[in-house]
């Protein structure tokens, strides 16, 4: 995927990644020799939309020690920035004591194009973002504000979640399974792959619903 594709195009595609699942997807991305880009298996969806596909908007914080400061103006800059068609993807820098996501920044970036949410950190207001319908993923709930705890520092940098490192314009995928990177280049190639897998998965199943035995149905379609 390049950065000139429309918001049209950015939507056609995740559609169609959005069909799919992260195994597959993960598998495709081991196969081309990409072995680390499934994000650590405490980020899960812990909203009622556990889909997400999209560009990644990526963004990085770190714990602040003064309780005074406020990072609201950055904030305000990095929610306006957030193009159309992107999933937000944030590295919090290992904090742990407060929600570095809620309803509020859900409803800014929604209004902004942006697909949903992947967060290496807290969530809160999730009732009210449910009754959005808007995916957010993430490593835990928590209800204290991210104010005088956490600062965002930069955002559309190159982040590291785990060891997935997230650049502007990776395609990031994410269901009950978890998340997905898929380097901007290999975007397309992996998707078509994956697409292949899925429809030749689908065939394998119908024949052994039928009875086929398993070689015989793994002969016909192939390594999964």
């Amino acid at each position: 995927m390049t950065p000139t594709l429309t918001v049209a195009q950015i939507e056609e595609i995740a559609q169609r990644y959005r069909r799919l699942y992260s195994g597959a997807i993960a598998d495709m991305l081991d196969k081309n020799g990409h072995r680390n880009q499934v994000l650590p298996h405490l980020i899960t969806p812990f909203t009622k939309a556990d889909r997400v596909a999209g560009p990644a908007f990526t963004g990085q914080g770190f714990p602040c020690a003064d309780t005074a400061n406020n990072d609201t103006e950055t904030r305000l800059k990095m929610l306006d920035s957030i193009t159309p068609g992107t999933v937000s993807v944030w590295a919090c820098g290992g904090s742990i004591d407060c929600a570095h996501w809620g309803e509020i920044m859900s409803t800014a970036a929604r209004q902004r194009g942006c697909n949903g949410a992947v967060i290496d950190g807290g969530v809160r207001d999730v009732d009210f973002v449910n009754e959005m319908n808007y995916p957010v993923f993430a490593r835990f709930k928590c209800s204290a504000s991210s104010v005088g705890r956490w600062d965002i520092r930069e955002y559309q940098v190159p982040v590291k979640i785990g060891a997935v490192v997230i650049r502007p314009g990776d395609f990031v995928f994410g269901d009950t399974d978890g998340v997905v990177i898929v380097p901007q280049a290999l975007t397309i190639e992996v998707l078509e792959a994956a697409e292949d897998v899925f429809r030749r998965e689908g065939k394998m199943r119908e024949e052994l619903r039928r009875g086929v035995s398993v070689k015989e149905a793994y002969d016909k379609y192939g390594s999964l």
